[in-house]
Order: structure tokens, then C-alpha cells, then sequence
């Protein structure tokens, strides 16, 4: 029996990158919101740097004969870890042989769950960015369940709280869908309003407008401790360019084949490294407001 032609196996790394990356950005929920660099260079564990420019001071009032004094402009850096993900699926080959309909099935079902899942980890991993102290304002905490749910005088409460006078400058809230089950049924003022025109609208999980912000559904976002009981979820609002997730250009494809086992497999690799921007150009750059809510659900 000759070796393994092209005809046996239909792997083609630059067909499955372009399905992958494209069903990739499509699936990410976090990740559209930040501020994308295709030109990572590093290698996973090596640590990158972004340069900024830090705010200058607050403007003068100069006497009538007194000149002004002048300021520095200077920059500096954010560091991040660069890591490396990834994904390998196998098939047997007599599943490969049993039609070329089913092969094909089982590439495109492959592809697809790839990105998912490379998506669902570039997801998690920006959550754990925005969540860790430091990276977030707190807006709202939930303290008792019955009052402090996702409603809108909470969130309006926690937005102001977290961002004064530039909580208008908020572009999009993520949510649990148990808080959205409390705010869907909240009748005061500041509904949820359908917007099908909205730049958000490919974003998985978009509900609408809230408030003028995009409401995001997800539910990944952290379940916290419990409030008397309840589930209570952390919810999130950013401003614009929130934080930042630096990726290579393109996944890393490869295939084998297994002749002991009579298996292919293919694998996806990408590294990429996540950043929070949180009042990093200066103390009061505040880019993310952490809110907790309790649902009606027992924990």
C-alpha cells in the first residue's frame, strides 16, 4: 500500500488559518472590544512592551507678567507575558474513509470548534486581566440580595460612581444572563432599546442599547461570593480601548499522521499576550468599572 497522497487527506494549513481566524473573531466576546496588535514578534514566557505617551499637567493660570512654565512630554511602557495555546484533534482514519461527505463534515466541524475554543481561552484570559485589582474601578457592590440587583437605578449608581461625569464616554456593559433575567423585568426608566444599526451588533451576546451603551450577555464573566445566598456575577463597562490583546498574524497549523494508531491530527497554536490600559496613562485614565450584582437564583 503507497504512503498517505494529498487525495487521502484534505489538510490545507492556509485554508484552515483563513477559516479559523475568521470564525475566531468572530466568537470572541472580550476580545472586540480590545485594542488588536498583529505584530507580535516575542516567543511565549518573553515579556512585550507597548509604549505611551503619560499626560502632561493641568493647564496654568499665569499672572499678567508671569510666563508659563514649561511642561515634558514623556513616555513609557505596559509589559505583558507573551503565551502560547493550543489545540490538537485527531481522527481515526477509517471515520475519514467512511465517505468524502463525512470527511469534509468533520474538517469544517473541526475548524469551527478550534477558534471556539481559542476564542473561549483569549476570552478568559482578558476576564482575569479586567478582574484582577488594579486593572478595574468598583462602581457597585452588591451588599444584599434583595435590593442590590442588576436594575437600572443600580447600574446608573454604579457607572457614575465609577467614571463621575465621563460615564457618558461608557461604550458597552457585559452582564450575566441571570442579571439580564432582573433587568428585562425592571419597569423604571432606561428600558433596553433594540438597535440593529449599532457597530456592536456582530458582538455574541448583543442585546441592545442600555442607557446608550451596548449590553453585552456573557456568561463568563466571574461568579463572586454569594449574597445571602444568591448567585451574584461581576459585571464590567469600558470605556474606549479598555485593554489590549497583541496576537501573531496567523495560527500556527500543523498535521500528522500516526501509523501505529492509523490517526491523523491536526493542531493549532497561537500566541498572544493581554494587557488592561486601566489608569495606566495616569491615575485618573479610568477605562474599566467592576459591578457586582446579585440574580434571584440560590447559589
Amino acid at each position: 500500500m503507497g504512503a498517505t497522497k494529498k487525495a487521502d487527506f484534505a489538510f490545507e494549513p492556509k485554508v484552515w488559518q483563513d477559516h479559523i481566524s475568521a470564525y475566531f473573531d468572530k466568537k470572541l466576546v472580550f476580545g472586540r472590544f480590545a485594542v488588536v496588535d498583529k505584530t507580535l514578534t516575542g516567543s511565549p514566557g518573553e515579556t512585550v512592551t507597548m509604549p505611551y505617551f503619560k499626560q502632561i499637567g493641568a493647564a496654568q493660570e499665569p499672572g499678567e507678567d508671569e510666563g508659563l512654565a514649561v511642561d515634558k512630554l514623556q513616555d513609557d511602557s505596559f509589559s505583558a507575558t507573551i503565551k502560547e495555546v493550543g489545540k490538537a484533534v485527531g481522527f481515526k482514519k477509517s471515520a475519514l474513509r467512511k465517505s468524502a461527505a463525512r470527511a469534509e463534515r468533520i474538517y469544517k466541524e473541526t475548524q469551527d470548534q478550534i477558534a471556539r475554543v481559542h476564542a473561549e481561552k483569549v476570552d478568559s484570559d482578558l476576564i482575569t486581566e479586567i478582574n484582577t485589582s488594579g486593572n478595574y474601578v468598583t462602581g457597585f457592590t452588591a451588599a444584599t440580595a434583595a435590593t442590590d440587583k442588576c436594575n437600572v437605578s443600580n447600574m446608573v449608581q454604579g457607572l457614575i460612581t465609577a467614571f463621575g461625569d465621563k460615564w457618558n464616554d461608557v461604550l458597552a456593559i457585559v452582564i450575566h444572563s441571570l442579571q439580564l433575567s432582573t433587568l428585562l423585568r425592571d419597569t423604571t426608566a432606561g428600558f433596553l432599546k433594540g438597535d440593529a444599526s449599532s457597530p456592536w451588533t456582530g458582538v455574541p451576546g448583543y442585546s441592545g442599547t442600555f442607557l446608550g451603551k451596548a449590553l453585552i450577555i456573557c456568561d463568563q464573566v466571574p461568579l463572586v461570593t454569594a449574597v445571602e445566598s444568591k448567585k451574584t456575577y461581576a459585571a464590567f463597562a469600558f470605556k474606549a480601548a479598555p485593554y489590549g490583546l497583541m496576537v501573531a498574524e496567523e495560527y500556527d497549523m500543523e498535521s500528522d499522521y500516526d501509523m501505529l494508531h492509523r490517526e491523523y491530527v491536526v493542531g493549532a497554536t497561537q500566541w498572544y499576550a493581554v494587557k488592561a490600559f486601566h489608569a495606566k496613562v495616569g491615575a485618573t485614565d479610568l477605562r474599566i468599572a467592576r459591578m457586582t450584582f446579585a440574580t434571584e437564583v440560590a447559589a
